[in-house]
C-alpha cells in the first residue's frame, strides 16, 4: 500500500512516514468561491491543493483586500503557521475548483517532526515564495498590464494543471494583479485581437500557449529560474 498525491510537497514525504500519516490526511474536494481560511482566526486545517488554486487575499482595515499570491500542486497553505503563532494573517479562498489534501494542524506538527523530507521541501518552498514575493514587487511598477496577466494565466494553468480553460472573472484577474476591473477589459480585450485567449463570462480560455508564453513579462521566466535552481539544490539545510 502506498500514499499517492499530486501536491509535489506531500509527495516528497518518505513513504513510510506517509503512510504512518494517511489515516490523518483527507482529500477533499474544493469549490469556487469557498473560504477556507478568515484573517485572524486560528489556524486548524493546513491544506496541499492537487489540482485546485487557492487565492491568498491581504485585507486592509477599511475591509479592502487584493491578492497576495496564488497556491496550486506545487505548495500548501497554513503550513507555515501551523509551526509558527498558529494564526492566519490572510484570507484564503478558493480561486479554482478542485481536489486538495488537508491535515489538522496538531497532525501536522507531528508529521513535520517525523518528516526530513517534507522540513526541508518546506523550507525550499519559503524560499521560493521569497523570491516570488519580491520579484512580484517590482513586476507590478515595471511591467505593462497586460504582459503581467499574460504570466498570471499561465502560472494559474501550471499550478492548477487545469490546462487550457480557466474560471476566472475579470474581478479576480484585476484583483490578482492590483489594477481597475475597466484596466483588465482593455487588455483581455488586446490579447483576445492576438487571438492568445478567449475571455467569456467568468472564464477564460488560452488559445497558444507558446505565444502567451512570449507575450508574458521576463519575471515568470526569471521567477521559474530562481525556484528551480531552489528546487534541484541536493543541501540539505538547517537539517542536522
Amino acid at each position: 500500500m502506498t500514499f499517492t498525491t499530486d501536491n509535489e510537497i506531500l509527495a516528497e514525504i518518505e513513504p513510510a512516514v506517509a503512510l504512518k500519516f494517511a489515516t490523518n490526511l483527507e482529500r477533499v474536494e474544493l469549490t469556487r468561491g469557498q473560504v477556507l481560511q478568515e484573517t485572524g482566526d486560528a489556524v486548524d486545517w493546513v491544506w496541499f491543493p492537487e489540482n485546485a488554486l487557492i487565492c491568498i487575499a491581504s485585507e486592509s482595515v477599511e475591509g479592502e483586500s487584493v491578492s497576495g499570491g496564488m497556491i496550486g500542486r506545487n505548495g500548501t497553505f497554513g503550513a507555515f503557521e501551523a509551526c509558527g503563532s498558529r494564526l492566519s494573517y490572510a484570507r484564503a479562498l478558493v480561486q479554482i475548483d478542485g481536489n486538495a489534501w488537508r491535515i489538522r494542524d496538531h497532525h501536522y506538527r507531528d508529521l513535520f517532526v517525523q518528516s526530513s523530507n517534507l522540513r526541508v521541501a518546506i523550507h525550499k518552498h519559503i524560499e521560493a515564495l521569497l523570491v516570488e514575493a519580491r520579484q512580484l514587487v517590482a513586476c507590478t511598477a515595471i511591467h505593462r498590464v497586460e504582459h503581467r496577466m499574460c504570466r498570471f494565466l499561465l502560472d494559474a494553468s501550471a499550478r492548477s494543471h487545469q490546462g487550457s480553460h480557466l474560471t476566472l472573472t475579470q474581478e479576480e484577474l484585476a484583483n490578482a494583479l492590483g489594477v481597475q476591473r475597466s484596466t483588465i477589459a482593455v487588455a483581455s480585450s488586446a490579447l483576445q485581437r492576438s487571438g492568445l485567449i478567449r475571455s467569456r463570462r467568468g472564464s477564460i480560455d488560452i488559445l497558444d500557449f507558446s505565444r502567451l508564453e512570449a507575450a508574458a513579462c521576463s519575471c515568470r521566466r526569471t521567477i521559474a529560474f530562481a525556484q528551480q535552481e531552489i528546487l534541484m539544490t541536493s543541501e540539505r539545510v538547517c537539517e542536522a
